[in-house]
Formats: C-alpha cells, structure tokens, sequence
C-alpha cells in the first residue's frame, strides 16, 4: 500500500514538472544571450564580425532559429544577429498585446543598448512589416533595409480584416492537432524541405508547455496588429536602398481567399510606385518561408544587394 502512494506521489511530481515547462524550455536551441527591454527579456544569437550588423526579424510563429541557414553564409564577412521578438522563441511573454509600433521600438532600443552601428535590418513576412516600421519611426538607425515575404504590402479592407480577425483565434490554437501543425507549416513551402522537420516538432511539443496559452493569445493579438497597422500608405517616407525577395510560390501572399485577382508583380508594381529604389527579386519554386526553402539564392542576392 505504502509503495503504492509512493509511486503515485512520483508520478505526480514528474507530471507538475512537465506541466511547469515553459516555451523557453521547451525549444532545443541554448545559445542565445539576453538583454532587458520594456519589462521583457529579449533573447538573441550573435554571430560573426564586421563593420556592418545585420539584424534579423523573424515572422508570425516563428523564432530567430529561422535564419540559420542565412547567417551560416553571411556571418563571415558581417556581424549578425537574430532576435527573438517579445512573446517568441526564448524571449519573455509577459506583455500579450504587442502592436508593430511596439515591435519597432524594442529593436530601436536593441541597437542603442547594444551600441549596434551601420545596421541593415531583415524581416521575414510578420517581421518584414516590423522593419518597415522600425525604418520609418528610427530612420537615423538603418542603411539598407531587406523585406522577404513581408507583410504589409498587401493591404484589406475593413470587412476582410473583420473575417480575418474572427476566423483565427487562440482557442484554434491551442487545440489545433499534430496534423493540423504540419499542414499549416506545410502551407509555408512549396516543398517542404527534410531540415524544417525541427519547427514541426518544436510547435507540437510547445503544445504542452505552461505558457502556451499566452502564446497563442499573443500570435491572435499580433494577427490582428498587423491589420490594424498598415504601413503601405508610408513607404515613400523609406529614402535608404531596399530589397524585397519573394517566393513565386508563395502560398500566403496575396491572400489566395480574398484576392485571387493579385499576384506578386502587382504587389511589386504597387511597392515600386511609392519606393523607386526598390530592388524586387522572385525566386523561382519557392514558398512564403523563402529564405529557409531556397537560402543559397537567397543568400546570394542579399550578398549582391549588401555589396551595392
């Protein structure tokens, strides 16, 4: 009887652990540093060395593991450094309601803290529309700016932000199952590549971490940031040199449901209008996470555009 209580009592102890494992925890990767911003503990990875800092934005549901593939090339002739937004990845989730302007500040007050000279920021769709933000509140803080896949191009009216909103939500979330975590990733390649395994794994697991509910709300919060915060109408403001990479096949943008009438060259076309020294690149066979499916090309026009 006495080993039986035992035994249910060990049991429970292991169980209450797994249950007080928290996203931080739960992901693989360790080495990453920490720096205090707005009440939040930003987590980042540096690498390499240079003059010039490259300093990488990841998209919605993503973390800064996300660039490897990018740094792993780039690191050798310049300092990079990927970021975790607040709310993501190893970085705190304290604050649930993050807006872009709130985004932007925290890398502006990233470079002064780090002291990060000759800066040229990179984001990926959600962070992509971060940068643009980040390039139009601190101008004086950038030299280039390079948008793959970014948010904010495209924009939607208020009925269609109003379906979107509605139709995402953190309970969704939470209960979506395995297979419904690999196919919303799925959707993000136009194949999907063996060494993205790990993000399907790292998303199921965070499933059952502590904090997991904060997460989710976090995700639908910065969804619904994302359209109430256009950015299109002010990119004429953006005087220093841009790069925009797609994927051709880009299954998220433009939005397939609401705007099957567009593609990307019309979202190029209406970017180029307001930002003559637009530079567009298309990759072709490739999806929306472009920059992780198809790196080599990626990474050699980046390097050809970080030349210029």
């Amino acid at each position: 009887m006495k080993k039986g209580i035992l035994c249910s009592i060990l049991l429970l102890g292991i169980f209450t652990v797994q249950a007080q494992t928290t996203i931080s925890e739960t992901l693989k990767y360790n080495d990453v540093e920490k720096i205090s911003i707005n009440l939040e503990e930003i987590a980042y990875r540096e690498m390499g060395s240079g003059d010039t800092t490259l300093l990488f934005i990841h998209g919605l549901s993503s973390n800064l593991e996300a660039w490897n593939k990018n740094i792993a090339a780039l690191k050798d002739k310049y300092k990079c450094i990927a970021i975790d937004l607040p709310g993501y990845g190893k970085s705190s989730k304290n604050k649930l309601d993050h807006s872009i302007t709130d985004y932007a500040d925290v890398i502006h007050q990233f470079i002064q803290k780090k002291d990060l000279k000759q800066t040229i920021l990179i984001g990926h769709s959600m962070g992509g529309q971060i940068a643009i933000r980040s390039v139009l509140d601190y101008p004086a803080d950038f030299l280039k700016l390079i948008l793959i896949a970014p948010a904010g191009i495209e924009t939607f009216s208020a009925g269609e932000a109003q379906i979107m909103k509605a139709s995402y939500t953190p309970v969704m979330l939470r209960e979506a199952t395995e297979e419904q975590i690999r196919a919303n990733f799925l959707i993000n390649f136009h194949e999907f590549p063996e060494d993205a395994e790990f993000m399907v794994e790292d998303r199921i697991a965070m499933k059952k971490a502590s904090d997991f509910e904060n997460y989710s709300q976090i995700v639908v919060n910065n969804i619904h940031a994302m359209l109430d915060e256009p950015v299109i109408e002010e990119l004429s403001k953006i005087k220093i040199p841009v790069l925009m990479i797609f994927g051709s096949n880009d299954a998220l943008i433009p939005n397939k449901y609401f705007h099957r009438d567009q593609d990307l060259e019309m979202l190029s076309n209406i970017a180029k209008e307001k930002l003559p020294q637009l530079e567009v690149k298309i990759i072709e066979d490739a999806g929306h996470f472009v920059n992780f499916e198809k790196a080599e090309i990626v990474n050699k026009e980046m390097s050809y555009f970080l030349k210029e």
